[in-house]
């Protein structure tokens, strides 16, 4: 039984490996054909793509080398979605034949764990190596996240869905601000001539790097702003930057102060009284609304610093770390902006109470 188990897990974490290690590893190909190399083996591109393939589960890298030493943890939020859905079809595809998403999620969870650790292992050398803790804890949060179904209710469904609007107007902004600057864009997409080849997947790893882009066009227009490199600070009141990578998406970054944009922080405000007008119509009792704030607060303040742990990291070099946003800063400023807004609603409640009473005194 046990040994059945595992085969069949075994059959379908492969397969969900398969459906993206097999792409990658003919772009590595391709490209290093293209690319040319002095060299006849084909290890060097296959090892690129398990590379490729431990990004895509946001693994960080500690990289040495004769030419570069430094830390790589800010990777596409973007490429962490496929591999979520390999994980979740062939989850779920185990739980047909085994019948029991309990057993079928902890052998499920085994197996891909085990697949992991022995590819970064084997790709592993002298100059490229994995952070074990942080891209386990990271890989264990992907494969449960994949393989647990969660009937949200509706007060956790709400704040979701509110925060994708936020993400969707932070995007908006950051297209516009691409479009006025298309000209700084193609000039750098021209200083780079990365070819057709290159081209393509400079084109490819950027639309992977739109979510990590989009949280940090919502923390500079909410006021906590993001890093862009060692000593730098930009926000709508603090303008301090050095020098940036040759990325073309990076022509959308300000040129200077804009505080008139940190009106655009008002969706926080928008979100916060939604929500909590929300809890304060359902018919409970004070207590019940009370734990319901909280738990919004909580899930908000929680969601925003993971989500900015996340998006964020290290570039490689010490000059490029950080690189987005201050997870305690965007923390303290919807906890700010949540709080505000509840204490308003409460005094405002108050206050409508009272006049209420005074009007009912004076009949």
């Amino acid at each position: 039984m046990v040994a059945r188990r595992f085969w069949i897990s075994l059959q379908q974490a492969v397969r969900s490996l398969l459906i993206i290690l097999f792409p990658l590893s003919f772009i590595t190909l391709f490209a290093w054909a293209t690319a040319g190399s002095t060299y006849g083996s084909t290890s060097d591109p296959m090892r690129a793509a398990v590379w490729l393939w431990l990004g895509s589960h946001l693994t960080p890298f500690n990289i040495t080398s004769n030419e570069v030493t430094g830390y790589l943890s800010y990777l596409p939020l973007g490429a962490a979605l496929l591999p979520w859905l390999s994980m979740r079809i062939g989850y779920k595809r185990v739980v047909e034949v085994l019948q029991s998403k309990r057993v079928s999620r902890a052998y499920f969870i085994l197996v891909y764990v085990l697949i992991y650790s022995l590819l970064a292992f084997v790709s592993s050398n002298d100059q490229v190596s994995i952070d074990w803790l942080r891209g386990l804890l990271i890989l264990l949060v992907l494969l449960f996240s994949a393989t647990t179904s969660i009937n949200f209710e509706p007060l956790v469904k709400l704040p979701g869905y509110l925060l994708l609007i936020i993400f969707g107007v932070s995007g908006l902004v950051f297209s516009v601000s691409l479009l006025l600057n298309f000209s700084i864009a193609k000039n750098l997409t021209i200083v780079l001539n990365p070819g057709i080849v290159g081209g393509m997947l400079l084109l490819g790893l950027q639309i992977l790097y739109l979510p990590n882009l989009f949280f940090a066009t919502f923390g500079y227009i909410s006021g906590a702003g993001f890093s862009l490199g060692n000593a730098t600070d930009i926000t709508p009141f603090v303008f301090n930057l050095r020098e940036i990578p040759a990325i073309p998406a990076l022509a959308a970054l300000p040129a200077n102060k804009y505080p008139w944009i940190a009106s655009l922080s008002l969706m926080l405000v928008i979100y916060s009284v939604i929500n909590l007008n929300k809890i304060n119509t359902l018919q409970i009792d004070n207590k019940s609304k009370q734990q319901l704030v909280l738990r919004l607060l909580l899930l908000s303040v929680c969601g925003s610093g993971l989500l900015s742990f996340i998006s964020s990291g290290s570039l490689i070099s010490a000059n490029m770390d950080p690189v987005g946003v201050n997870p305690l800063r965007i923390s303290a400023i919807v906890f700010a902006h949540i709080t505000t807004v509840y204490l308003l609603m409460l005094v405002l409640s108050k206050m409508v109470k009272k006049k209420a009473n005074q009007s009912r005194l004076e009949q």
